[in-house]
């Protein structure tokens, strides 16, 4: 089991760590602070769902992170760390917008009555008072822990390089075909996070009507969310065509159910309709990346990466290097190629 064996990889996982087990306490006091100021009936409303749409997007995102930066150190991949920067970047803007949007949804339910007379927030409550610290308290925290992996990132650039890019004895065209499929294969795991962060919203938001279809398409789509990503790094690597060709149709189609979720999410959810239209971003941008690779199938990026493979396989047999996920994205932190 890899464990991080240098000072800026341990400083890298430590600023995940300790971001993720502050801001999600943070987080889930906001949580707590909100949801007892609420009366039941508060589900019924758009605005009552917001608190929990950003709950559950931050603590899925700072686990999934915590996923993304074990692997990235473990694999010594310089794309997806860079790739964590920018992803840290964005639960940053989420964690500024957060007060704004949370202050917004209590003041339209504030003095707001059901049919029935009854209030949707409990009478004699601060909501915004109680929540407001921990608020800024968690933008604080993600703003320093995005100075601090970025520091990291810029240490680890030569621990880590671009070795596979450099050492690749090959001209420079073969070189951009490869590159272009290492980060494909990065993209891919950015990708299914914002993937998996709508859907996980659009189960929240759809819960009040369970019985509706949209709720159990949301829960059923995951899997093949998983299958179709799976498939994608699959068919990439070994030059599968036809594959290749089903994940472009997918990820189309994926891209027009985001396209249509626009168009009927509720203006109050802004952060929720800003997710989708990132979540769309990223999905027509995978969709582009695959048809990259697809330019490139039978140009001999497969034939030069399995021989790369065997070269490092007869030359390193006692170490890692010679994995194949080396080869598809990743770079070994130490190699007699290295310039």
């Amino acid at each position: 089991m890899y464990a991080p064996d240098s000072t800026w990889t341990r400083v890298f996982l430590a600023v995940a760590v300790v971001q993720g087990l502050v801001a999600s306490s943070l987080e889930a006091y906001v949580l707590i602070a909100v949801e007892r100021c609420f009366e039941p009936v508060v589900v019924q409303v758009p605005s009552g769902h917001t608190v929990p749409l950003f709950f559950a997007l931050f603590i899925f995102g700072f686990v999934y992170q915590l996923i993304l930066v074990y692997d990235a150190l473990r694999s010594s991949s310089m794309i997806q760390i860079v790739g964590l920067c920018l992803y840290n970047l964005c639960l940053l803007v989420y964690a500024i917008f957060q007060p704004k949007e949370i202050k917004g949804a209590l003041d339209s339910l504030a003095g707001s009555i059901t049919m029935d007379g009854k209030p949707l927030l409990t009478p004699g409550t601060n909501a915004w008072g109680d929540c407001m610290p921990a608020l800024v308290a968690l933008a604080l925290v993600v703003t320093v822990a995005t100075a601090a992996f970025c520091f990291a990132a810029w240490k680890l650039r030569s621990e880590f390089a671009w070795v596979v890019y450099k050492a690749i004895n090959a001209d420079l065209a073969m070189k951009r075909r490869v590159l272009i499929l290492q980060s494909y294969t990065a993209f891919l795991k950015f990708d299914l996070f914002f993937l998996l962060g709508f859907l996980l919203q659009n189960m929240i938001n759809a819960s009040p009507n369970m019985d509706k279809p949209e709720f159990g398409l949301s829960i059923g789509a995951i899997p093949l969310v998983l299958l179709v990503i799976w498939l994608a790094v699959v068919c990439a690597q070994r030059e599968h065509t036809a594959g290749t060709l089903v994940v472009i149709l997918a990820q189309f189609a994926a891209a027009g159910f985001l396209c249509y979720k626009l168009t009927t999410i509720d203006h109050a959810l802004y952060m929720f309709r800003t997710f989708a239209a990132i979540t769309l971003s990223m999905t027509l941008c995978a969709a582009g990346m695959a048809m990259l690779c697809l330019v490139n199938f039978g140009k001999g990026v497969k034939m030069f990466v399995e021989s790369q493979q065997r070269q490092f396989t007869h030359n390193l047999p006692d170490t890692d290097y010679a994995s194949s996920s080396y080869l598809y994205g990743y770079v070994p932190r130490r190699s007699p190629l290295d310039a």
